[in-house]
């Protein structure tokens, strides 16, 4: 199996064990990303719209990287620590995503740092 690990000093680069992206033939899978500056590596403060804008932009850049974009981005999923928080955070999922949009889950989760109130991971081709 030919698998690319995707890297870039562009997005927040987790401490865990897991690829930022992993590139398989015309697909890019982007794990699970967190509202962290990549530069301050700082949390996004003012909750669930900053920080969903910062998640978007770290996930912008990692598909930069892979040759690819957020037009084509098939898959999203997006995990919420409070689902109340849903339109605030479609507002600004909204600037990054365009029609068609892609397909996606959003559930509520509990998140390993309590301040983290939104992380999302996305599929997306390479043209």
């Amino acid at each position: 199996m030919d698998l690319e690990q995707i890297q870039t000093d562009e997005a927040y680069e987790s401490s865990a064990p897991l690829s930022q992206a992993i590139r398989h033939g015309d697909t890019v899978y982007v794990s699970g990303n967190v509202p962290v500056d990549p530069e301050t590596e700082k949390l996004a403060e003012g909750g669930v719209g900053p920080q969903t804008r910062q998640v978007l932009e770290n996930v912008e850049a990692i598909l930069e990287e892979a040759g690819t974009s957020m037009d084509n981005v098939i898959r999203a999923g997006v995990f919420m620590t409070d689902m109340d928080a849903f339109g605030e955070m479609n507002e600004v999922y909204t600037e990054f995503m365009s029609e068609p949009y892609p397909a996606r889950t959003a559930v509520k989760a509990e998140m390993a740092n309590p301040d983290i109130q939104v992380e999302i991971d996305v599929i997306a081709a390479v043209d």
